[in-house]
């Protein structure tokens, strides 16, 4: 099963701020879960406590947040080191609705 992507401003503002090599890194990681998001690489799996909202391995430590629109179509939504993706994530979830 392949699945469409859509780039959001805020995951292209942070994807620039990356080195070129891990940029690189990103992009080979969403070309291949566009071909199989179930690759183990990926590591693909539902963000915690959130319902729609994913995340993929990438290259050097970061991680790629998705959010599901369609079951073949996702929005990416942020890049960036482990640790600050998570700290990021973590605070819209405690934020209130």
């Amino acid at each position: 099963m392949s699945v469409e992507l859509a780039l959001t401003p805020l995951f292209i503002k942070r994807i620039k701020k990356l080195p070129p090599d891990r940029q690189k890194g990103v992009k080979n990681k969403l070309r291949l879960f566009m071909g199989n998001p179930q690759t183990n690489s990926l590591r693909f799996r539902v963000l915690e406590p959130f319902s729609d909202i994913f995340i993929i391995n990438g290259k050097a430590g970061d991680r790629i947040i998705l959010k599901r629109v369609t079951e073949n179509e996702y929005e990416v939504l942020d890049v960036g080191v482990h640790d600050t993706v998570y700290r990021r994530w973590n605070r819209r979830s405690l934020a209130p609705a």
